[in-house]
C-alpha cells in the first residue's frame, strides 16, 4: 500500500522503506519581476559629424573680418556678373561708323540686355552685337531691315549693285550711321539676330551727359512722277 507524503514540499509516495520523490514537472513562476530595461546616457563625446559649426569658423578677430570681407566680395561678384550679363552693361564707344549720333570717342553706351538675340527690337533700334568677320569684336549699327524686310543692297547714291534683297528669317539688316565709312551689311550681308547682344538705351558723354538716342531713320516716299 503506498502513502504519500511531502517531501520537501514535494509530494512522495513511501512503499515500505523505500520513499520515491515525486518531481514535479510544473515549472515553478519566478517570483523576481522582470528587469526593467536600463537607460544609458547618451555618450558626451561628439563624432567628427556632431561637431558644433563654431569649431569650423574663424576665432581670431582677423580671420573674421577676412572670413566676413570674402563672403560679401563673392557675394557682390556673383550679384555684379548676373546684372551685368542679363540687365545692363556700360561700354566705351570708339570708331567713326555711327557719327554723328554716337561719338568717335569719350561717348558711353548704355546696353539693354534685355533684347540680346532680338529680341522686341524694331527698325530703327541701334544694337550692339559680335562681329560676324572678327573673332571676339563687337560692334554698334542700327536696324534697317528686320525678318520679311526688303532692303537695297549697296549705299543709295554711291553705286553698289541696287538690286533688291529680303532679309532671311532669324537674321536682320544692320548699317552704321556713318555711310561711307562704315563697314555693315553691306559688307558681311544679314546680321544673324543670335549675334545680337543687346540695344543701345542711352548714351553718355562728360559735356552732355545722358541723352536719349534718336530713331535716325526716316520713312522713304517718292514724287508721284517717279510712280509707275
Amino acid at each position: 500500500m503506498l502513502r504519500r507524503r511531502c517531501l520537501f514540499g514535494l509530494p512522495s509516495f513511501e512503499h515500505g522503506s523505500l520513499r520515491i520523490p515525486l518531481t514535479s514537472n510544473i515549472r515553478r513562476a519566478s517570483t523576481q519581476s522582470n528587469p526593467q530595461p536600463t537607460i544609458t546616457s547618451a555618450s558626451t563625446s561628439t563624432t567628427p559629424n556632431s561637431r558644433p559649426l563654431s569649431r569650423f569658423l574663424p576665432s581670431s578677430p582677423r580671420l573674421s573680418l577676412t572670413y566676413s570681407f570674402t563672403k560679401y566680395f563673392l557675394a557682390s561678384a556673383i550679384l555684379l556678373h548676373i546684372f551685368f550679363e542679363y540687365f545692363f552693361v556700360l561700354e566705351l564707344a570708339w570708331g567713326i561708323s555711327m557719327l554723328p549720333t554716337i561719338a568717335s570717342a569719350n561717348d558711353w553706351v548704355l546696353i539693354s540686355k534685355l533684347y540680346r538675340r532680338g529680341r522686341n527690337l524694331h527698325v530703327g533700334d541701334v544694337v550692339s552685337f559680335k562681329h560676324p568677320d572678327k573673332m571676339g569684336e563687337y560692334a554698334v549699327k542700327r536696324i534697317v531691315g528686320l525678318p520679311g524686310d526688303f532692303v537695297v543692297e549697296g549705299t543709295p547714291g554711291k553705286g553698289g549693285s541696287g538690286r533688291m534683297l529680303q532679309v532671311p528669317v532669324g537674321h536682320c539688316w544692320v548699317i552704321g550711321d556713318n555711310l561711307t565709312w562704315s563697314r555693315d551689311s553691306r559688307t558681311f550681308g544679314a546680321l544673324p539676330l543670335a549675334l545680337v547682344t543687346g540695344k543701345v538705351v542711352r548714351v553718355f558723354s562728360f559735356r552732355q551727359g545722358w541723352r536719349k538716342l534718336n530713331h535716325g531713320l526716316q520713312p522713304a516716299y517718292a514724287e508721284n512722277d517717279a510712280l509707275d
